[in-house]
């Protein structure tokens, strides 16, 4: 093996490793020193590749957007229509949280270092976006349907999701099954709605309308 090959290789085990501890402890709580010893190397060898904690994490959000965006791209691909579109995308994002520790740290880092200047929904939610517009100008919404608000809804829920896998947003949520089943699920029940019938009292707000 060339020296550059191995030098490849030891920086893709260090973002490997990193992405692990950043998801589980967060920009503040990583260290060097565990870095280093989940991935069997010497600090030298890591200061070399990333002489800072913040060229590391920078190194693993980008990691973590380039492998969430294969998946959605993936998806995207595979559906027939922009409105089974979104919920492919949208179900794709879940899976990447739930099987790729760099989209979780990505997450993560996102929220806790928005100097990096790096954000892990930009891998996934200007595309839903996109849909959901192209879904709009096919009658696929309901009518009064706004993309923004409903591209604000699927956000939400990837977020209820990231809540619920991610230990620094407090308790952790006991998932009934995989992010993306989860998620598949929640989808469904907001394209159903969740009510069976019409609530008593004073005509709904726009507010009250299912979306």
């Amino acid at each position: 093996m060339t020296e550059q090959a191995r030098a490849a290789r030891t920086r893709q085990r260090l973002v490997h490793n990193a992405a692990a501890e950043f998801a589980q402890r967060g920009y503040e709580g990583t260290s060097f020193a565990r870095v280093c010893k989940a991935a069997g190397v010497t600090m030298g060898a890591l200061t070399f590749h990333f002489p800072t904690k913040t060229s590391l994490a920078e190194a693993v959000c980008a990691e973590g957007i380039e492998g969430t965006r294969a998946s959605v791209d993936d998806a995207d691909r595979g559906a027939g229509s922009p409105l089974q579109a979104v919920g492919r995308i949208a179900r794709a994002a879940a899976g990447a949280l739930g099987e790729q520790p760099a989209a979780q740290a990505s997450a993560r880092l996102s929220r806790e270092q928005p100097s990096l200047g790096l954000n892990w929904r930009d891998a996934w939610l200007p595309l839903i976006r996109t849909r959901l517009y192209q879904a709009q100008k096919l009658d696929e919404l309901r009518p009064g349907t706004r993309p923004e608000t409903a591209t604000l809804l699927v956000a939400s829920l990837v977020a209820g999701l990231e809540a619920g896998l991610l230990p620094q947003l407090g308790e952790l949520l006991l998932l009934s099954s995989a992010p993306q089943e989860q998620l598949a699920e929640l989808w469904q029940l907001t394209l159903r709605g969740i009510g069976t019938a019409t609530p008593p009292g004073p005509p709904p707000t726009p507010w009250d309308r299912q979306v």
